[in-house]
């Protein structure tokens, strides 16, 4: 159920009324925080850029928050710079690692322009990854689809959205 003002009336969700940048962060972190509550198996949610820092996230504490940012982003980097069999560097559309005590998700979200006070932002736009922390028994495939569906709900607020397809496959 929509309870924010902006997303009120609103059949898919998304947001109408953010032409702020701040306004559209305000709804950014609604959308993410919406969810981590409501995706069954997920505890917590960060938006990062590329470059290792924490854009929003959905209620994680702030030093773990941090250190989550950097080191996805490191993985995001990595992920995306190994060629496949077509010799070539492609962005993964997902990369899932497996714990014994939770399961991380990290997923490209975008580039945006609504973080224009961040020290990576280029031309007025930042690049984004979203990484999610789900409990070890979550449904991956459930948890997946549920973030192509985030980002899909992203795309409003980003200059270059991640192009989602029929049934939330990124590409």
């Amino acid at each position: 159920m929509n309870t924010h003002p902006a997303m009120s009336n609103v059949p898919d969700g998304t947001p109408t009324s953010a032409t702020t940048a701040s306004g559209q962060r305000d709804d950014m972190v609604w959308l993410l925080r919406q969810f981590a509550s409501e995706t069954q198996g997920v505890t917590h949610a960060v938006l990062i850029s590329r470059d290792g820092l924490r854009l929003l996230d959905s209620d994680v504490d702030k030093d773990w928050a941090d250190e989550l940012a950097a080191a996805f982003s490191g993985v995001a980097s990595l992920a995306a710079n190994i060629t496949g069999p077509t010799h070539k560097k492609r962005p993964a559309g997902q990369v899932i690692i497996e714990r014994d005590d939770c399961l991380f998700f990290v997923q490209s979200a975008g580039r945006s322009a609504a973080f224009d006070n961040h020290p990576g932002n280029e031309h007025g736009e930042v690049d984004t990854v979203l990484a999610v922390i789900a409990i070890r028994d979550a449904d991956a495939g459930t948890v997946g689809f549920e973030m192509g569906r985030l980002v899909a709900k992203f795309s409003p607020y980003m200059v270059i959205p991640v192009r989602v397809g029929t049934g939330g496959a990124v590409r």
